[in-house]
């Protein structure tokens, strides 16, 4: 049913980057805005490309949502592929694959399809060991933005009803943004663009990929966000919100 995609069964767990459990259906989050790039010696967490990535980002949020995001997915490789434990992370590289449309780490020969979701300095990563459908999206609920009216340049009939529905708007916004990151998700799992799943029922495509959801929303620094996770063969992916972030 329709109101399953609204409960909030995500887990997400706040724990210290050393103290991960060992496994590959975690998500780090992490709020980029905790870092200060100055800090960090880039050369000796980046590799040659990624540090020509970040140099030409101008934005300092540009900057540390990218080093947080590769520093994490390296970390996270570490964890789930003991063998890599040992390998420096400028050694590891990360780099878009027009063809899958993946964002794919480079470790060692081998490649490693990843996944990657930012909003408002507020970063996720994820490892897709098993290279099956999955994706997930994060997004601020923002109450400034005009979601009624996307909603009914862009949205379903039926999720235009669910949103409009409520007379709180609060709800009407977290039904809005529940709904885009589910979007976003399945575009993501799908590899398809987002332009073409923008318009139609989101929980009509989920039920014929045979495709799982999971989500929640989390408070980062007194702003709400919000999760879905899409996915097959799983229920077992959770969240983990990294409270600091050093090597």
């Amino acid at each position: 049913m329709t109101t399953d995609y609204f409960e909030n069964t995500l887990r997400i767990t706040s724990t210290q980057l050393a103290n991960l459990p060992m496994g590959n259906k975690g998500i780090l989050l992490f709020d980029a805005a905790k870092l200060d790039v100055s800090q960090f010696n880039l050369p000796d967490s980046l590799s040659p490309f990624e540090l020509s990535v970040i140099n030409r980002r101008k934005s300092p949020q540009a900057k540390q949502e990218y080093l947080a995001t590769r520093i994490l997915l390296k970390q996270l490789v570490k964890i789930a592929k003991p063998q890599y434990a040992n390998t420096p992370l400028y050694n590891m590289s990360t780099q878009f694959d027009e063809v899958s449309a993946k964002l794919q780490l480079h470790v060692n020969g081998e490649i490693i399809n990843t996944c990657i979701s930012h909003s408002h300095s507020f970063v996720g990563v994820a490892l897709n060991l098993a290279n099956t459908e999955f994706g997930f999206d994060i997004e601020k609920i923002s109450l400034k933005r005009p979601f009624e009216k996307l909603a009914k340049h862009f949205y379903h009939a039926d999720e235009i009803t669910l949103i409009t529905k409520p007379s709180n708007t609060q709800a009407q916004a977290n039904t809005f943004f529940r709904i885009w990151t589910l979007k976003e998700s399945l575009a993501k799992a799908t590899s398809r663009p987002i332009a073409h799943l923008l318009s139609p029922n989101v929980f009509s495509e989920l039920s014929l990929q045979g495709l799982t959801v999971s989500s929640n929303n989390i408070t980062v620094e007194n702003e709400l966000f919000d999760i879905s996770v899409v996915h097959k063969k799983s229920t077992e992916w959770r969240c983990f919100l990294i409270k600091n972030l050093t090597l």
